[in-house]
């Protein structure tokens, strides 16, 4: 297995990154077939000689950027990663790292896990562990398509000091015109507050079947009207139509709630994971071979906007009634 550690040299963290990452090397990644690699992002201005010896590998590819935007950094790798012949990326803990993973396996067409703290591998298959329900339970999934991509969990993984030793290979790239495409049409998202998914107990979660951001807001909205949390799936925080920490499913939140209005979602096995614990499911979907429909409790076939406007209606006015 050949695998990659990413590390963001600019990180305030970097040496506890880059020593929980050896670590966790040390305790999953000793196989006489493990051969790896470190890719080392750093600015345009870094010393040359800036965060060599933290590097958790004795091969060190040095990349410099233009900034740490996460497009920035994809951009990177997209340049560097021609070959593919890479089996496993393996990200630090850390909210960008957890972004660029779960974004560059979408780009690669591999699969991505978030906040795993062990991983087991054969000929066959490849596992990842990882805590769910408020860290309540530990839960393993099955990663069916190559490359793997994890961030780390920032608890319950070992840290380990990494020796300085002379690197094998050290390799210098200057990728620093890159730069993230910001569009003049585009729309600034301000920080929000991160919601916990995992405790909800009425969950509205919106899919790539919403069509824009401007839609996805409308439902968020519609949703905290009738008391409920908003989550996402996957394409739509790849799309940047909502913040990360909205993303449902295997590489997000594992929710449990009482109910869950699975809108505009066609319901992939990756996704279903993340509410498969419902105690009740409510699917919307135009679309009557939608996968989620055969999960769910109650099944809609129809404009998602239309039942999620009624619905509404129905809600708020029986508040007011109770208030009267």
């Amino acid at each position: 297995m050949k695998f990659k550690v990413i590390l963001m040299g600019k990180s305030k963290n970097l040496t506890a990154q880059a020593e929980q990452v050896y670590g966790f090397i040390n305790s999953n990644l000793q196989d006489e077939d493990a051969t790896g690699s470190t890719v080392l992002l750093v600015t345009k201005e870094a010393d040359p000689s800036f965060a060599l010896n933290q590097a958790p590998t004795d091969n060190v590819e040095r990349v410099r950027v233009g900034d740490y935007h996460p497009e920035t950094i994809l951009k990177g790798l997209q340049k560097l990663e021609a070959a593919g012949d890479t089996d496993l990326y393996l990200f630090p803990f850390g909210v960008l790292a957890d972004e660029v993973a779960v974004r560059w396996a979408c780009r690669i067409n591999g699969s991505s896990l978030v906040q795993v703290k062990s991983i087991h591998r054969s000929r066959t298959e490849f596992q990842a562990k990882k805590a769910v329900y408020a860290n309540h339970v530990m839960a393993t999934f099955r990663m069916t398509r190559r490359p793997y991509c994890i961030s780390l969990s920032k608890d319950g993984i070992a840290a380990a000091s990494i020796p300085i030793r002379e690197k094998a290979s050290i390799e210098e790239h200057d990728l620093s015109e890159l730069h993230a495409d910001r569009p003049s049409n585009s729309e600034w998202m301000p920080e929000e507050p991160a919601s916990d998914l995992e405790s909800a107990r009425f969950l509205v979660v919106g899919g790539r079947g919403m069509g824009s951001a401007g839609a996805c807001r409308e439902l968020e909205k519609k949703a905290n009207s009738i008391g409920a949390d908003f989550g996402a799936s996957r394409p739509v925080v790849m799309s940047a139509w909502a913040h990360m920490h909205r993303l449902v499913g295997a590489s997000g939140s594992i929710a449990k709630p009482d109910l869950c209005i699975a809108a505009a979602v066609s319901g992939a096995a990756a996704f279903y994971v993340g509410i498969a614990n419902s105690k009740k499911i409510i699917a919307i979907n135009s679309d009557d071979r939608a996968p989620i429909l055969k999960a769910a409790d109650v099944v809609i076939v129809e404009d998602y906007k239309v039942i999620m406007d009624a619905l509404a209606k129905v809600i708020l006015e029986a508040k007011a009634d109770e208030k009267a």
